[in-house]
């Protein structure tokens, strides 16, 4: 795990400039890789790579690494560089296949089959093989091929990769901040990311909060030569759909292939040559990984929990029931109130990118860190795979009227709409107010309903942007580029099908996966996400939702595919979620934290109160206000040059 840095030139030769830039990058990027550095150079590129030894930790592992002479090909030393961050779980096997084609190999890293591999098939028959989290820059300083450069993201966007481009070159690094030291690309806030922030509570691909910068997004590469830049998908979920209940005939068989899937996925993750541990939070998926990990490990797994004063937020003792049942090294961290307004310099100093989740993963890191530990399994995608989350088992049942209610004339549906924003005073939440989106009905704006942060009018409000400025902007960015969308024929219009190709696009890409990656790697730690192993996925996916769905279990196919293994006392109780007492912390300092989100120069002041009144009332979730103090928190450290 480590952090890439580079430019790479269209026009011209690279100069002093470009390589002191290239350094600013490192240097912004040291948490990402404290363990070492590499420099590469030549008259039309400078890469640059931060080290966070996993594998191979002798110098042979260092980065940006070459590929050797193949005694069966023409290819000469050195004709491809690559700088990565990430792990190829099935790299010994790519190794020895191509060993077997002639290939000679230097070191013991997975870093060094993607040089190998580019040679021997191309940049597609790479991508086909390749099993893991990545994202890197593939370079020929004389290519046989028309392509110079390559800009790789793994399938799920698990690790971050953007870039810059312009006439004369094109700038990439693992952080937009880091990009920004390079002094060579302009500060031009993006109002569009903006409104995505307010609309989702981050950022989504491939937008960033610079205009000039862009998000490479999940299961694409960036082809780049002198004449032409180039995006292409590599890999497509919505090819996996979920089959019809009526063809789906391999029920008695699911349950076992799954089994399988799982403890292969699990089995590869736990490749490491430094300390590894787990993040225990108690529920189903944390524990279905301890459980798995422990059928591979020779000695006990250490694990991780972060527990609360507030009782009804702590999920301690099904984590202690977990670890004991499975004799790990268990580690717990005790998060008060004010530990949490103490660390927020450093948790604000941390994000690359707005967003008002990662705090979470910030703590349990950090407590990795203090244990010792380089690696980390996590049980992130459990949901998304297994279809954990409520507003699935909600669109499942609503699949009729919400048909019946799209069919509606469109006043019909306004004054039914109306009549429910209006029922605040009777349900005490304002949150009906995000109904707003279902007067287009469509299955992102109802989506939006439930993933939303604020309502098209609150979002108007916050930014003092006119309805006519919001709908210009505010389209809802669907699967991976902007050209697609769910009105695609590849992608099934059910609104549960709908929902899950919704969260891997949005919630996990830009959300979860986004934080994941920044708040782990502030503590040079390395998370890993066992049940986003592609096989995996694409193994569970196309089963039809009423096999994942049982309004009496959550996630019914992986606690079955666990069967004994997995505790009762953990799955069969209402879903809690990796949820902090934020409610209550910032109820104790609302005043503090409404003043400070007042000092800003994107939001109005109006606007800000309102939202704050509505807080405090019991109005809104704690998301909602929290979202104003970050957009005040980023906005001062972008003037501080931060």
């Amino acid at each position: 795990m480590c952090g890439v840095a580079g430019i790479v030139k269209l026009t011209g030769s690279t100069t002093p400039e470009d390589v002191a830039a290239v350094h600013r990058m490192m240097e912004a990027q040291i948490h990402r890789g404290p363990d070492g550095s590499g420099l590469y150079q030549d008259s039309r590129a400078v890469l640059g790579h931060r080290r966070l030894s996993i594998i191979d930790l002798s110098e042979a592992g260092r980065q940006p690494m070459s590929n050797e002479t193949c005694s069966q090909c023409s290819q000469s030393k050195g004709t491809v560089w690559v700088t990565y961050n990430g792990e190829i779980y099935n790299f010994k096997e790519l190794h020895d296949e191509l060993v077997s084609h002639g290939h000679h190999f230097r070191s013991k890293t997975d870093t060094e089959v993607l040089v190998h591999g580019c040679v021997e098939w191309e940049i597609e028959g790479l991508l086909a093989r390749l099993r893991g989290m990545f994202a890197f820059a593939l370079y020929a300083p004389d290519p046989p091929s028309s392509s110079r450069l390559y800009l790789v993201r793994d399938r799920f966007g698990i690790k971050p990769l953007y870039y810059v481009q312009d006439q004369e070159k094109v700038i990439f690094a693992s952080e937009v901040r880091a990009i920004m030291k390079t002094g060579m690309v302009p500060d031009e806030t993006n109002l569009e990311a903006l409104v995505r922030f307010l609309q989702l509570g981050s950022v989504p691909v491939p937008l960033t909060t610079n205009k000039n910068v862009l998000a490479l997004p999940a299961a694409h590469y960036l082809a780049i030569d002198e004449r032409r830049i180039k995006l292409t998908p590599y890999w497509d979920l919505s090819l996996h759909h979920p089959q019809s209940p009526e063809t789906f005939t391999d029920f008695d068989n699911c349950i076992t292939t799954t089994r399988h899937h799982l403890e292969e996925a699990v089995k590869c993750h736990l490749i490491s040559d430094v300390p590894l541990g787990i993040f225990l939070s108690g529920g189903i998926d944390s524990s279905a990984l301890v459980a798995l990990a422990s059928r591979f490990q020779n000695r006990p797994l250490t694990t991780l929990s972060v527990v609360f004063d507030e009782q009804k937020y702590s999920e301690a003792a099904y984590a202690d029931l977990t670890a004991k049942r499975y004799q790990t090294n268990h580690h717990q961290v005790l998060l008060r109130s004010r530990d949490f307004f103490e660390d927020l310099p450093q948790i604000f100093a941390a994000m690359d990118q707005p967003t008002v989740d990662g705090v979470n993963t910030y703590y349990v890191a950090k407590a990795a860190k203090e244990a010792g530990l380089t690696v980390v399994l996590s049980g992130t995608g459990g949901d998304e795979v297994f279809l954990g989350y409520d507003h699935y088992r909600k669109a499942f049942s609503m699949e009729s009227s919400w048909r019946l209610f799209s069919r509606l004339p469109i006043l019909v549906r306004r004054g039914l709409l109306g009549i429910a924003m209006r029922a605040k005073p009777l349900v005490g939440r304002i949150g009906f107010e995000k109904l707003e989106y279902l007067e287009v009905p469509s299955p992102e704006n109802a989506y939006l309903v439930f993933r939303g942060l604020f309502s098209p009018r609150r979002i108007q409000d916050l930014l003092g942007i006119s309805e006519s400025e919001f709908g210009r902007v505010a389209a809802f960015p669907c699967i991976g580029p902007r050209t697609r969308s769910l009105s695609d024929h590849t992608i099934p219009q059910s609104l549960v099908n709908s929902f899950i190709f919704l969260e891997f696009a949005h919630y996990l890409q830009n959300v979860l996966l986004k934080d994941i990656d920044v708040m782990s790697m502030v503590h040079s730690i390395e998370t890993r996400v066992p049940f986003l192993d592609h096989h995996l996925v694409e193994h569970v996916t196309p089963m039809p939702a009423r096999v994942k769905l049982d309004s009496a279990m959550n996630k019914p196919l992986l606690v079955r595919a666990l069967g004994n293994d997995l505790p009762r006392e953990v799955w069969d109780r209402p879903k809690m979620g990796f949820a902090f007492p934020f409610t209550d912390w910032l109820n104790e300092h609302a005043e503090e934290l409404q003043a400070e989100s007042l000092q800003q120069k994107f939001l109005d002041q109006k606007a800000i109160k309102s939202v704050w009144k509505d807080f405090k009332d019991g109005g809104l979730y704690w998301s909602r206000p929290w979202a104003t103090v970050v957009l005040a928190r980023w906005s001062g450290m972008r003037s501080d040059g931060l």
